[in-house]
């Protein structure tokens, strides 16, 4: 395999090296601060080996694409739980060297110090390579391309050289090397060979022990401003890193959904969109795309730039042999290496002419319609299997996909006879998407819930306010899937669950406490019946009757006033049946509403308000089998809803309890 290009020379290999938590956090937070935080975003992201390295890498516009940048930043491995531990020591001789080797380049004058400090920081590169990829002895290899020279490549391959032996070398070789023996060698300032190189630099013993006491006070400062202190005891934490882990996943996947909605559904714009992201999650630098031709054949696209010679090839569909016609055929990612027996030769010379050493044919659908195999080169081993890697190929196909025209409209009726609610229909289309765009934030919404409550303990107060929180976000989500659901498949009856109805009153009123009721100065009563028994009904629908009706009654009351929420028992048609009251000090409602109060209108109130609240109360609590009535008087206005304490009759029950009930 010596005649293969170096695999070590691939960035993808450094897409699988840890990272600090810490700084990715911190880097995460300044990011979302916009170009005010530019500065500290870079002086965050500079005291990560790996993170900084990746960076340096990529072009020098990528910042300007910050999607794709939190996307990289959420996706980028971390150091976590038992695996900190050993990590802490790694990157703390990795800030140390940086940290000396700039302080010796500013002293010297000999080398830029912003190269000096990269140098010294990835110094120990090696260390974080996961050596079932590759292996570790020529790491420097990657710092060749920000340097035409090869000095860092030489600071990073030699650092742990005799100092005698690099007397003449570069400066920068002989000042990383310097930094490398004053933090790791504990005599060091008193050696014999330091002190000849500190000579060379006219430098003192006396200057030098200054130098290295001010290099770990930055890294004890820097090891707690981003939680890597030595004593890590993060070994029994696995259920919150794994909760962190699925977060971080899910909201890099938003990133890289807005980073591909940039778009304007064109193929050349798509699919480099498509090349950024895969050069910034995957670290894949050579990609080609083929579709079949006009003769059936798997011929070069145009779509993504690639070499010359890649258009006089055309591969046969049923090829058993090549990877390309193979990956299409199965509707799965197929990997090639260079060297394999019985591997297509037309591969080995794609492989060629990308200059790689292995690749993944990845099916991926057209603008056309047609499915066509992206060329990945150098994609890192089982990449096709990975979660963020299939989503990045759904994100482009979904920008490819064509628009659905709809169906001519029949010819329009005369305004007059044309009803009002037309002219506000929704085409299906959008409503569809808006469902799946609305589905992303709430997932990651959720998820951080749960980090939070793994984070913040037993406190039986805060984990009922995150369980209400919890369960409020999974409630809208089920509001929003149900929207498209029942379009398209008849919804099943939804089963119940034992419900105390005077629960979720109490839970309404603490949710709405500081975000509904006191910032409007409304002081709120609740007489809750004691003897209100547990009773079968689907609790989404009652909390959002209630909400709804405390809503209108807080807008109803103006400058504030005071609401009660009271709960009976009571007997009537022949059956036990359940009241809830809730009551306002309001000015009341006048006739003309009163008279058309659970009829869908257009809402004089404006803003969001879409005049449907009451009519939708209304249906919900009929799907309660239940009855919602109004009285008003100037002296305020009485919503009564009766529940009966059976639903449906036989209908099924369920003890699953959600939040603080």
């Amino acid at each position: 395999m010596g005649e293969l290009p170096n695999n070590l020379l691939k960035k993808s290999g450094l897409t699988a090296c840890q990272c600090a938590p810490g700084v990715v956090a911190e880097a995460l937070e300044l990011l979302m601060r916009g170009e005010a935080a530019q500065a500290e975003f870079a002086a965050c992201v500079r005291c990560d080996p790996v993170l900084a390295l990746r960076l340096l890498l990529l072009p020098v516009d990528f910042c300007a694409q910050p999607d794709l940048l939190r996307a990289l930043l959420l996706a980028a491995p971390v150091a976590t739980g038992a695996a900190q531990v050993s990590y802490v020591g790694r990157w703390r001789q990795s800030i140390g060297v940086a940290h000396l080797a700039q302080a010796l380049g500013v002293r010297s004058g000999a080398v830029d110090a912003e190269a000096a400090w990269t140098a010294g920081l990835a110094h120990n590169l090696a260390d974080y390579l996961d050596t079932d990829i590759m292996p570790p002895a020529h790491a420097a290899d990657w710092l060749e391309a920000l340097d035409t020279d090869g000095w860092l490549a030489d600071a990073v391959r030699y650092h742990a050289e005799p100092l005698a032996r690099g007397r003449a070398a570069h400066p920068l070789v002989r000042i990383v090397q310097l930094a490398y023996q004053l933090a790791t060698r504990a005599d060091a300032v008193d050696s014999v060979d330091v002190r000849a190189a500190l000579a060379a630099l006219q430098m003192g013993a006396g200057e030098a022990a200054q130098l290295l006491a001010d290099s770990q006070v930055q890294v004890r400062q820097l090891a707690q401003r981003f939680g890597l202190v030595d004593a890590v005891a993060q070994s029994a934490s696995g259920g919150f890193d794994r909760l962190a882990r699925l977060y971080a996943a899910q909201a890099a996947q938003s990133a890289l959904h807005g980073h591909f909605r940039q778009s304007d559904g064109s193929s050349s714009q798509t699919f480099g969109l498509l090349q950024d992201s895969l050069r910034a999650l995957f670290g894949i630098e050579h990609t080609c795309l083929f579709a079949p031709g006009v003769d059936g054949t798997l011929r070069l696209t145009t779509l993504i730039p690639a070499g010359a010679g890649l258009r006089a090839l055309a591969i046969p569909p049923d090829d058993g042999h090549s990877a390309l016609p193979r990956a299409l055929a199965r509707s799965a990612p197929q990997q090639f290496e260079r060297g394999e027996a019985d591997a297509a030769l037309v591969d080995e010379q794609i492989a060629r002419l990308l200059g790689v050493a292995r690749f993944l044919c990845q099916p991926l659908a057209l603008h056309d319609g047609q499915m066509g195999v992206l060329v990945a080169g150098d994609a890192l081993p089982g990449l096709g299997l990975s979660p963020l890697w299939r989503f990045t190929l759904t994100e482009c196909s979904e920008v490819l996909r064509p628009a659905v025209v709809p169906a001519a409209a029949p010819p329009a009726a005369p305004p007059s006879v044309v009803p009002a609610a037309q002219s506000d229909d929704i085409p299906r289309d959008r409503v569809r998407r808006a469902v799946h765009e609305v589905a992303n934030p709430l997932t990651i919404m959720r998820n951080y819930v749960n980090l939070l409550s793994e984070r913040l303990g037993a406190d039986s107060a805060v984990q009922r306010d995150l369980g209400i929180i919890s369960d409020e976000i999974e409630r809208v989500a089920r509001i929003v899937r149900g929207i498209t659901l029942a379009e398209e498949i008849a919804v099943p009856a939804a089963s119940l669950e034992l419900v105390s109805v005077n629960s979720v009153v109490s839970e309404l009123v603490r949710m709405a406490l500081g975000t509904l009721f006191a910032p409007n100065k409304v002081n709120v009563q609740i007489d809750l019946n004691p003897d209100v028994p547990p009773m079968p009904l689907q609790k989404d629908l009652l909390k959002q009757v209630l909400f709804n009706l405390a809503k209108n009654a807080v807008e109803a009351m103006h400058t504030g006033g005071h609401l009660k929420f009271i709960t009976r028992l009571v007997a009537a048609d022949g059956q036990r049946q359940i009241e809830i009251e809730v009551a306002d000090t309001g000015p009341g409602l006048p006739a003309a509403v009163a008279s058309h109060l659970f009829e869908p209108v257009i809402s004089e109130k404006g803003g969001d308000h879409a005049g449907l609240g009451l009519t939708i109360s209304r249906s919900l609590v009929e799907r309660l089998n239940g009855q919602l009535s109004c009285t008003s008087t100037p002296q305020g206005t009485r919503f009564l809803i009766r529940l009966p304490t059976l639903q449906n009759g036989q209908a099924p029950l369920t003890t699953t309890r959600y939040g603080s009930m």
